[in-house]
């Protein structure tokens, strides 16, 4: 006969297990919290997540941790914001497509900033405009970037940037046109950086200009190649760095088979 206030191993070990499943199903709840959150507002820092969810930091931090070695997020390599991975994508068709673009692009250009020395953005063409969606800092450049440059999201010129420029090279005489009737830019502008892209193998920046509310304290030179999945233009890659430090011509010659083996990976893993 047991006596009064003592409990059995039995009750123990399901006390035991109710609390860990207490414990499991407030995890899931407040990474579904997450995610909803995530899928709101397309992308958020921890700061943010802390504020929104009122989550210590610490709790945040580990089911973020979480939530990215099982696929669900990805955190960008310049903002590091955290957005819904692609798989976990519904809806816009192009802009899951994006996303599975900067995932599949995102080690590259890591390896490809740390292997040349300069700066490694990605850009995603919609068919109208080209967004900068990734961008990747090397370790030597990252005292000479401010922390406050944030370009993903932002529009690149097609006329005067080198990942523009590198596009245009690809498309046909009616596309351009019509790229110039919506950009309300001259025909003659559009061809003129075609047929000098094309003509040099690269697309290259028209130092001087700059097209992003984002300003650098210095200038920069940048050379960018397209990225293509099935024959269809999707985007390209580029390679920048201050105008102080190079020249296109050397950085060509030394860095572009980098850059080509770069865009050639990607293309590949895209299918």
């Amino acid at each position: 006969m047991q006596e009064s206030g003592v409990t059995s191993a039995g009750e123990g070990e399901a006390r035991m297990r109710s609390r860990e499943e207490s414990g499991t199903v407030r995890s899931v709840e407040r990474a579904l919290a997450i995610v909803e959150l995530l899928g709101e507002h397309d992308s958020l820092g921890l700061e943010e997540l802390h504020y929104l969810t009122g989550l210590p930091k610490a709790t945040v931090s580990r089911l973020l941790h979480t939530l990215l070695e099982q696929g669900w997020l990805y955190r960008g390599l310049c903002d590091r914001r955290y957005r819904l991975s692609a798989q976990r994508l519904f809806g816009d068709p192009d802009q899951r497509f994006a996303r599975q673009l900067v995932e599949r692009a995102s080690p590259l250009l890591s390896a490809l900033a740390e292997r040349t020395g300069l700066v490694a953005d990605l850009s995603f063409f919609d068919g109208d405009d080209l967004h900068v969606v990734e961008s990747a800092v090397p370790e030597v450049l990252r005292r000479r970037y401010p922390s406050n440059r944030l370009v993903v999201g932002l529009k690149a010129s097609l006329a005067d940037s080198a990942m523009g420029r590198a596009c245009l090279a690809t498309l046909g005489d009616e596309e351009l046109q019509r790229l110039a009737r919506r950009h309300a830019l001259p025909d003659e502008t559009l061809r003129l950086a075609h047929r000098q892209t094309h003509d040099q193998g690269f697309g290259e920046r028209i130092e001087g200009s700059w097209e992003y509310s984002v300003r650098l304290p210095f200038l920069i030179r940048a050379v960018a190649l397209p990225v293509h999945r099935q024959g269809r233009l999707v985007g390209s890659v580029a390679l920048h760095w201050p105008r102080d430090q190079d020249s296109v011509e050397r950085v060509s010659r030394r860095h572009l088979d980098d850059l080509a083996e770069a865009v050639d990976d990607l293309q590949r893993s895209l299918g």
